[in-house]
């Protein structure tokens, strides 16, 4: 089995969480929107308040590059967003975000007898909808410890879920926030707000978020005679501790925990460089049961110097942990060891931006790990799933390999009763990992309501991409044969993207979105003939938003 799979999700560790009210600039982002929702005011009360809902349909041609049949993607989908404040003074808030239908298909859907129900027992009949959803399932009648005997199917859709509620309190020496709140404020590699509509490509989902106790002050104004109470310029001090993981309520000793100290520094102009933003941040994770002790260590520099932006984000994971040998040596009958964690990320951008039209590069690194055994240490590092690198070769091509390769593992550990899953995490869903990316994209602005955008997106795996589970499989004599998630030669290349994307916004309430993909695939994606074909991707979108 593998011993780079529970680490996928660390890189949920960095946080700098959100200090200013106004949306911070990034040069990887779309600054939408432009400006927070808002406050109106009723005596001492006031009330914020925004609404999205978006319809997307998808078409992806084949998803699976090997497969014969049934390896198309054709779905249109729902996300309902409403977000509210209410607040005393804007001293005391409570803050929450909901979403309803995220993710949900349009119709009836689902089989009689299985989740989830049809409304209606014939398609003929169908006058009604329920709430389902896309999601890799097994075949009926197949081997649940097989890749192959996964595709997708339908699952239950969640009605409504809340990914945001917390109060916070602003008092003379800082503000205190308490309860589920974002990760951090905008696109970082490890972690996103998944709020508004900032990626370049695509679009983000509920973003990241935890169950926290943070504090956030400027500490250099306890020693200023002219207090700048601003929340967007200056220097900020945040310390957090978020509860992750609650086992046991009887027992402490198997619960996660997450001690995070940040600064931030924040400057409209300094030395004739705008939009200054600078942070740097240490993440601390435990977790006593695994004997989990991981860093995690980082900052981000961008500016603006004249019609240029540039900046540079990253993070670096160091650690150790025995919870993924723990669980497949259940699998291996290997013993149990603490296993080294090295991971490391980062996203450089550099752009140039006139009114009519800019010019835009992007690099992308995420280490790799194409040694599955779990005596040697965990190397793979994850962007936040809706940190979007491109439309298709991660977000969909390489998100369905993985997942299936994913729910085969995952039945396998829970059939032999595994302590935990960690094999979960094998399945990216759409993120950028384990690859170098360069990535050159254009601008053309035709009105100010009307945005062409094209890239180009290649891609090589600093470590060959396998298959951790199946690699670990194929173990005879003290040997392990590699594959990638198609079953093939290990390979370092993932292949070519095509990318377009034309936007038009009107009423400033109103987006319509059609983009478009085409994917050259190299020898990652490759079977086990070396096959793989090209593929193609459609998406249109509808965004309505108050």
């Amino acid at each position: 089995m593998s011993g780079r799979a529970l680490f996928l999700t660390l890189p949920a560790l960095l946080m700098l969480t959100r200090v200013a009210s106004a949306a911070t600039p990034e040069p990887w982002s779309d600054s939408d929107p432009i400006t927070p929702p808002s406050r109106i005011t009723i005596g001492d009360y006031g009330f914020r308040g925004a609404a999205e809902y978006r319809a997307n349909l998808l078409y992806v041609n084949p998803l699976a590059l090997a497969a014969e049949n049934e390896n198309k993607e054709f779905d249109i989908t729902h996300r309902l967003r409403l977000d509210a404040a209410v607040d005393w003074q804007d001293k005391v808030k409570l803050t929450t975000s909901v979403d309803v239908l995220d993710g949900a298909l349009w119709g009836d859907n689902g089989n009689l007898g299985s989740a989830p129900e049809p409304v209606s027992g014939a398609n003929v009949n169908a006058n009604n909808v329920n709430a389902a959803r896309t999601c890799v399932k097994q075949i009926p009648g197949t081997s649940s410890a097989d890749a192959a005997s996964y595709t997708l199917g339908l699952c239950d859709a969640n009605y409504f879920f809340v990914r945001r509620l917390y109060g916070e309190v602003l008092t003379p020496i800082g503000l205190f926030r308490v309860g589920r709140q974002p990760f951090t404020e905008g696109m970082a590699t490890s972690v996103n707000d998944g709020d508004g509509r900032r990626n370049r490509f695509g679009f983000a989902n509920r973003g990241n978020t935890a169950d926290r106790i943070m504090f956030a002050t400027k500490p250099l104004e306890a020693f200023s005679g002219d207090k700048d109470t601003s929340d967007s310029r200056g220097l900020f001090l945040i310390l957090a501790y978020d509860q992750l993981v609650t086992d046991d309520p009887l027992r402490l000793g198997d619960d996660v925990h997450e001690w995070i100290t940040a600064m931030r520094y924040l400057q409209p102009e300094a030395g004739g460089v705008k939009q200054l933003e600078a942070r740097l941040f240490h993440t601390y994770r435990w977790d006593v049961h695994n004997d989990t002790a991981v860093n995690a260590i980082g900052g981000r520099l961008t500016g603006r110097i004249g019609d240029f932006y540039v900046g540079v984000d990253g993070t670096g994971l160091l650690g150790h942990t025995r919870e993924v040998s723990e669980s497949f040596r259940v699998v291996t009958n290997d013993p149990p060891t603490s296993q080294t964690i090295q991971q490391f990320g980062f996203r450089e951008v550099i752009r140039y931006d006139r009114p009519k039209w800019g010019a835009y590069l992007e690099l992308d690194y995420a280490s790799g790990d194409s040694d599955p055994r779990v005596s040697t240490p965990l190397t793979q590092f994850r962007f936040a799933d809706d940190t979007n690198v491109g439309l298709l070769m991660f977000k969909h091509t390489l998100a369905y390999q993985s997942a299936r390769a994913a729910a085969a593992a995952a039945s396998v550990l829970t059939n032999l009763k595994a302590p935990t899953i960690p094999a979960e995490a094998i399945d990216t869903r759409g993120a950028f990992t384990d690859a170098f990316a360069i990535f050159p994209q254009a601008d053309l602005r035709i009105t100010n309501d009307l945005l062409l955008r094209g890239g180009v997106l290649m891609a090589w795996a600093p470590a060959p991409v396998i298959d951790p589970i199946a690699s670990q499989q194929r173990h005879v004599d003290g040997t392990i044969h590699n594959v990638n998630f198609a079953g093939g030669k290990p390979g370092s290349y993932y292949g070519t993207e095509l990318d377009a994307r034309i936007s038009y916004r009107a009423y400033e309430h109103f987006i319509f979105d059609l983009e478009g993909a085409m994917l050259f695939p190299g020898s990652a994606l490759e079977d086990q003939d070396g096959y793989a074909a090209r593929s193609v991707m459609v998406q249109g979108r509808t965004t309505f938003f108050f």
